[in-house]
């Protein structure tokens, strides 16, 4: 799933689990930037925001030289926390960005302030994917997206919505309209912060990092909990050299389920996707306005060194598994594969907080997490 369940870590505590991210111009305001975090995959009726956790959206200034892009150091912040309101069920949030705004809202209630908008609650998942097929295609080695069920059809999550001016970001970075943007959960230990989960692209760890069958370096290893306590900026050069040949191990997996080449490796296993995929965020052009359909073509872009056209970024509706795994396995040249669904239970809205109402159905884990 897109980063539901990323790791043996977080499964054990669904409150700090990220299940999905994304980053968008506003439909509804030009010159606003939209910012989603989900948390609490498959989230119950009574499910509550963690009251230990900082929700931290970060966003870089990005350059381009050709088919490369660096990120600057300096960085804008926006922390979402969460606690109990006394004598009730309900909760309270508070917003803390670095640059000096703060705001005090109710889980479950839109708020505005001063041109910024929050909304924090429990809303129907956008994700939508047919996670067994894909389990079957990484297992079998043949694509056998056959079966066109939404694994998260009729599920909840806990979601947090920000959206924001960005005008004062661009300036905070000199200028800067191509920005890199990520979602982590952290806490903090005797006045340490401590990465739980962070999420850039979807499906960097549950599609592309999951198997370790094939990796030489690290065979039979789960990398994905160390992976999630990475600072998306800054690799550890001691562990980048296991990313490294995971990425390269699977993406040539993948490359290979239609019986062509589209991606040859280098004599030294390079793929050429993989230092492209571990810059682990979504890349956003905010001269660019809102258009659905957006993912992954700054990053195409990127790969075929040519100007990009887009915002890029991510949409609640963009098909993420079906852009992916045609672009790993023919280069976006030929066919279009995915896994059948197209939708989500209830697809975004173009109005704010642009997620959509609870479905609060009583439904089983799906087989494949019972195991």
């Amino acid at each position: 799933m897109s980063d539901h369940f990323s790791g043996p870590a977080v499964i054990g505590d669904p409150a700090v689990d990220i299940t999905d991210f994304f980053a968008f111009p506003s439909p509804e305001r030009a010159g606003n930037l939209v910012l989603i975090m989900d948390v609490f995959p498959m989230a119950p009726p009574q499910a509550l925001f963690s009251d230990a956790v900082t929700h931290r959206f970060r966003l870089r200034p990005v350059t381009r030289a050709g088919d490369q892009v660096t990120t600057g150091t300096t960085e804008h912040t926006i922390d979402v926390t969460f606690g109990d309101v006394p004598g009730s069920t309900a909760q309270q949030g508070r917003l803390v960005t670095s640059d000096g705004r703060e705001a005090g809202f109710a889980v479950g209630v839109p708020f505005e302030q001063e041109g910024m908008r929050v909304f924090a609650g429990l809303m129907s998942d956008p994700f939508f994917m047919d996670v067994e097929a894909a389990i079957r295609t990484d297992l079998s080695g043949r694509l056998s997206f056959d079966t066109k069920a939404n694994t998260a059809q009729d599920r909840d999550c806990l979601t947090i919505v920000v959206e924001v001016p960005f005008g004062p970001i661009v300036e905070r970075f000199d200028g800067a309209m191509l920005i890199a943007a990520i979602a982590e959960t952290v806490v903090t230990r005797r006045g340490t912060p401590i990465r739980l989960e962070r999420l850039g692209r979807p499906e960097i760890k549950n599609v592309i990092m999951a198997n370790p069958t094939r990796d030489a370096r690290a065979p039979g290893v789960e990398l994905r909990d160390l992976y999630n306590r990475e600072d998306a900026f800054a690799l550890s050069p001691v562990y980048r050299p296991l990313y490294e040949s995971r990425l390269d191990a699977n993406l040539a997996f993948f490359d290979g389920l239609d019986g062509a080449v589209a991606w040859p490796v280098g004599p030294d296993g390079r793929h050429p996707l993989r230092d492209l995929l571990l810059d682990d965020f979504l890349i956003l052009d905010l001269t660019r306005p809102f258009a659905p359909g957006s993912f992954l073509e700054i990053e195409r872009a990127l790969a075929e060194n040519r100007p990009h056209t887009t915002a890029g970024g991510r949409w609640l509706d963009d098909d993420i598994l079906d852009d992916l795994l045609t672009w790993m396995v023919n280069g976006g040249r030929g066919e279009r594969f995915g896994d059948g669904v197209d939708a989500a239970t209830k697809p975004g809205s173009l109005t704010f907080p642009y997620v959509n109402e609870p479905n609060r159905a009583d439904l089983p884990l799906p087989a494949f997490l019972r195991r």
